[in-house]
């Protein structure tokens, strides 16, 4: 019997005591050969895994079936794994209940939050909820947060009863309290959804900062949008990281935020708003401006030209001006007006000036007759020598 082999996928719930992983594959073969459960099962995980041994997802599911058959607990847990998932053979949730039902019998909390899975989805049996909840329950009871997690999913959602929020609540966070990160993320949308109390179960944003910290990508994605909607450079700051460490694990709804012009302009505001954030929101106003977003390119072309976070360069200011004002912006008008009328960035130029001004005021913008008046105070004559405003109003 060739044992050295194994399968391709991770099974998180079965792991191996010290002792059998530290055992050689000679001694666990010999042992297997002899019926021994424990090896067999042992040599089915590591088959299953690629741990020591090739990886053989049949070889794996024939030494599960071995050792459940011979009554070893978590091989008859595995082995339903395996027929639930087809591991090493076709898919069949009937005979993955089955054994999911002799470990649960024998009060195997993970089989049994798999036997309610099969009743709550309705596979390999009729769909039952109530049914779901009570096998739930008893892993729960067993001290498996999945037990808890998954009653409050059921409670929460209402499945098969009326929705019941106070106790979904507190089972998520008995489950929060086992560690168990999406149980945190859960418990704080409720919190954010006023479905629980934060008086009870503290502020949403702590809760998502919770499951964040332990690497779930939807609550650092909730956290960031909580915390760009606090305000502050601070708060830009964190909401920053943790959309950026979402992304990396391919959160669509993350990488959206960070690449679009619209969340980019956000993101800068944010961090400018106090002068240790400027020359960070500089780098994301020009992210946002080379996308084409207008506002961008204005507050871009103002932190340029007044050298906010940034090297001063009227130059280059005036240039993020010209692609504002293309896009429609009045103000983009009114400061490119100023630069060319005192030769800032660009060439003197007080008829040009002139025009700029009036296609502001045209737009509304309030300074720019303002400003009009001031350059005919400096003898500043009209184009046709009439009504300096004329198309202007």
């Amino acid at each position: 019997m060739n044992i050295r082999v194994a399968i391709t996928v991770l099974l998180a719930a079965a792991t191996l005591p010290a002792a059998a992983q530290d055992s050689s594959i000679d001694d666990l073969v010999a042992r297997a050969r002899k019926r021994d459960a424990e090896a067999e099962y042992t040599l089915g995980m590591r088959a299953y895994e690629g741990r020591g041994v090739p990886r053989d997802a049949g070889q794996a599911l024939r030494l599960m079936e071995r050792a459940a058959k011979r009554g070893h607990l978590e091989a008859q847990n595995a082995f339903g794994f395996f027929l639930q998932h087809g591991i090493g053979t076709a898919a069949d949730p009937v005979r993955a209940r089955e054994w999911y039902e002799t470990a649960a019998a024998r009060g195997h909390a993970r089989a049994q939050v798999n036997l309610g899975w099969l009743h709550e989805q309705g596979l390999g049996t009729e769909r039952a909820p109530a049914l779901a909840l009570e096998w739930y329950r008893k892993a729960a009871v067993l001290g498996l947060a999945e037990g808890d997690y998954n009653t409050a999913n059921l409670l929460e959602s209402g499945a098969g009863a009326a929705p019941d929020f106070t106790a979904a609540a507190a089972a998520y966070e008995r489950a929060a309290r086992k560690k168990f990160a999406p149980a945190d993320y859960r418990l704080g949308r409720m919190v954010e959804q006023g479905r629980a109390p934060a008086s009870e179960y503290g502020n949403a944003l702590a809760r998502y900062r919770s499951a964040a910290r332990a690497g779930l990508a939807d609550a650092q994605f909730a956290a960031a949008r909580l915390l760009l909607d606090g305000g502050g450079t601070a708060n830009a700051r964190e909401a920053l990281e943790w959309l950026q460490q979402a992304a990396r694990q391919e959160h669509a709804p993350s990488r959206a935020m960070l690449a679009d012009a619209a969340g980019q302009y956000r993101i800068a505001l944010q961090l400018a708003a106090d002068s240790s954030g400027a020359a960070q929101a500089v780098t994301w106003l020009r992210r946002a401006a080379e996308q084409g977003y207008r506002d961008a390119q204005l507050r871009l072309a103002i932190a340029l030209e007044e050298g906010r976070g940034t090297a001063s360069d009227p130059a280059q200011a005036a240039s993020w001006y010209v692609k504002a004002a293309d896009a429609g912006e009045a103000d983009a008008f009114y400061r490119l007006a100023l630069l060319y009328d005192e030769g800032i960035g660009v060439p003197r130029d007080t008829v040009k000036a002139r025009d700029l001004l009036g296609q502001a005021m045209e737009l509304g913008h309030e300074r720019a007759r303002e400003h009009v008046t001031r350059l005919l105070g400096r003898g500043f004559p009209s184009l046709d020598g009439g009504d300096p405003f004329k198309g202007m109003r």
